[in-house]
């Protein structure tokens, strides 16, 4: 009996070992990326949060400081920085907003009205913009909306502008026509693959069903395009949060007094980057951590309102309130017996 338990347990840890071994290697492929998440991502947040708390009374002597949160409040009170969270948040809910809208609608388009052989030769031209070195989509971009001011003279509005003149247009209009010029082309891109793949997969069953243009986008092309939605967002996100005004507007142009500094450039301000660098490191830290703790609670409530996660949501809330009304009807019929 004894030799027989022996046999058994090794059977069982040869079987464990086994069934461990897939594991294993999985947590050693992921361990470098995780090591390097540790190192550039979880602990200069830490550290950035810890230093943005390293307050000095004394302006004069910074070896005296204490730990506090009166640096957030510093910042909270600037002008600027007030205007740098409502230029940010415009660019990334306007700009991103109308970008995809374009963007769904353009594809529609393309891909419903236009030839194969058309739509591939058009996407192509489209995709080429990401070939094109950012500097020179920049150059195009100031001359046409920037200090030339083509777009408003072409349509006889020569008064207006975003940059100069006395009837300026507010800036954060400027962020976001930017935000729609660089972003609508990777967006298109996306859509229209997610469009092409299930056209793909149903085509025929559509053209047999005979389905109107919204019964398709309901119930086929939907499921698609939601695969798509969350790196178009987070896409857009990056290219939203790392807008620097720098990259589109004039020397001369003087971001401080025109209030037009974004949470990047504000950020990079006070840590003596810039046109107009100023070594300020505890306004530096607590912008840069306020920053990242706002952009990223921003992009948690855009997951939220996707049509995927409120669907999810009401049905778990349902789900809820069945189990709540049958636990009450239950102690109701077992009082009246």
């Amino acid at each position: 009996m004894n030799k027989l338990s022996i046999f058994k347990s090794k059977d069982q840890f040869k079987l464990k070992l086994k069934n461990s071994v897939p594991v294993l290697k999985i947590v050693l492929l992921m361990l470098p990326l995780l090591v390097l998440i540790l190192l550039f991502t979880i602990i200069p947040i830490f550290h950035t949060f810890i230093k943005s708390l390293r307050y000095s009374p004394n302006e004069a002597n910074r070896t005296i400081y204490e730990y506090n949160f009166k640096n957030y409040n510093n910042i909270l009170s600037d002008p600027n920085f007030k205007h740098a969270i409502l230029n940010s948040t415009f660019v990334l809910l306007f700009g991103t907003g109308i970008s995809i809208i374009l963007a769904l609608i353009f594809s529609f388009i393309i891909n419903s009205l236009i030839s194969r052989t058309t739509k591939s030769i058009l996407l192509s031209v489209i995709y080429s913009q990401f070939f094109i070195s950012g500097f020179a989509i920049g150059i195009a971009f100031t001359n046409f909306f920037g200090s030339k001011n083509l777009f408003f003279y072409i349509l006889g509005l020569n008064q207006y502008s975003f940059t100069s003149g006395n009837q300026r247009l507010p800036i954060w209009i400027y962020y976001s026509i930017y935000q729609i010029w660089r972003s609508l082309p990777f967006n298109l891109i996306l859509f229209a693959a997610a469009l092409s793949r299930s056209d793909l997969k149903y085509k025929k069953l559509m053209l047999n069903d005979n389905l109107t243009l919204f019964q398709s986008f309901k119930y086929v092309y939907l499921n698609e395009l939601s695969k798509v939605l969350f790196s178009i967002l987070f896409t857009n996100f990056i290219f939203a949060c790392l807008l620097l005004p720098s990259a589109l507007l004039e020397d001369n142009f003087n971001v401080d007094l025109n209030y037009a500094h974004t949470l990047t450039s504000y950020t990079i301000k006070y840590l003596g980057w810039g046109s107009n660098g100023v070594l300020r490191f505890e306004k530096g830290y607590s912008a840069a951590f306020f920053s990242f703790s706002y952009l990223v609670l921003l992009l948690c409530v855009i997951l939220l309102l996707r049509p995927k996660t409120i669907k999810s949501i009401y049905k778990l809330i349902k789900k809820l309130i069945n189990k709540i009304i049958l636990k009450f009807r239950g102690k109701y019929d077992k009082n009246n017996n």
